[in-house]
């Protein structure tokens, strides 16, 4: 598979967990910060609106805003039990938006990242509040008593390995938060990945019920399964009914790959998609005025697999 010009890789899948993986590249994350027209260019500009509103000092503003994002409403929802000066590690902070609020909560909160970019970024905009996901640092400050990362586990070379450290660094009823790319978001047929984040970046999808499986023995894990909106499950409900099969994307360069994380890739693809594209929207736009756009099947949206594990 080869959604960027160069990085044509092979997918695999376990025959016994049924998780999706293909091979980790150390250094992209790195690289992919550093270039502005690469997808975490995006990230660039959620730094610049959450500093504004974080230096307007207005908590509740930072909280509704980043609450539009529903892997940052998890991990702000599940974080209202903790104690005053609760002790709070992100790991894969970025450029450090989730962490502006938890510093103007007064949490004792630490952002970790791989990328030396983004953690200088992160302090120039938000504070002293941030280091390197390698810092002694990061273990010296433990036991946490929450411990979370958003749109991070699918992107690690071990997220047994990672899961298993966090937990470590925990105290005893501490909390684990995360969310991660679920593998049955594939819903087409032949569909080999989750098009919203392509390898090198995202290098592993996960299954329902993996989690738990895992650590059930060590952590109490519930796992819950975020849906689609309407309007999508309809779009895909309609796919396979028609029995359409999962397009594979033209190679584009990575470096403008911006547009393409998105949705408004350059070029427009086949006539036949074209076509495909026009009926569909026909499709859904009948669907609104007749409220029959609920009708369709759920279908679990492509990072949605929300994770809580409190460790024993």
């Amino acid at each position: 598979m080869e959604y960027y010009v160069g990085f044509s890789w092979m997918i695999h899948e376990c025959s016994r967990c049924r998780c999706r993986f293909t091979k980790h590249d150390d250094a992209i994350y790195q690289w992919l910060h550093t270039h502005a027209g690469s997808s975490y260019g995006l990230y660039n500009e959620l730094a610049e609106e959450f500093k504004g509103l974080f230096d307007d000092q207005d908590v509740s503003v930072l909280k509704r805003e980043l609450c539009r994002t529903s892997k940052f409403r998890f991990v702000i929802d599940a974080a209202q039990s903790l104690p005053k000066r609760a002790k709070v590690l992100e790991i894969g902070c970025s450029r450090g938006y989730l962490v502006s609020y938890f510093i103007r909560c007064g949490y004792d909160i630490l952002g970790t990242d791989v990328s030396p970019e983004a953690v200088g970024s992160a302090k120039a905009a938000f504070g002293n509040f941030f280091d390197a996901s390698d810092s002694p640092a990061v273990e010296q400050r433990a036991p946490y008593d929450l411990i979370y990362h958003v749109g991070t586990i699918g992107c690690v070379k071990d997220p047994l390995g990672l899961t298993r450290k966090l937990l470590d660094m925990l105290k005893p009823g501490g909390r684990l938060l995360f969310n991660a790319p679920n593998a049955d978001s594939c819903w087409l047929n032949e569909h080999l990945w989750i098009d919203a984040a392509p390898p090198p970046d995202l290098v592993t999808l996960f299954r329902p019920g993996f989690w738990r499986e895992q650590f059930s023995s060590v952590a109490d894990v519930v796992e819950a399964v975020e849906t689609c909106s309407p309007e999508q499950a309809f779009r895909i409900h309609l796919q396979k009914l028609v029995g359409r099969k999962w397009q594979k994307p033209v190679p584009i360069p990575i470096e403008e790959s911006l547009n393409d994380f998105k949705g408004i890739r350059t070029n427009s693809g086949s006539a036949q998609e074209r076509l495909w594209d026009y009926i569909e929207k026909g499709a859904v736009k009948l669907g609104r005025l007749t409220g029959t756009l609920n009708v369709a099947l759920s279908q679990p949206s492509p990072f949605g697999l929300l994770v809580a594990m409190t460790k024993r």
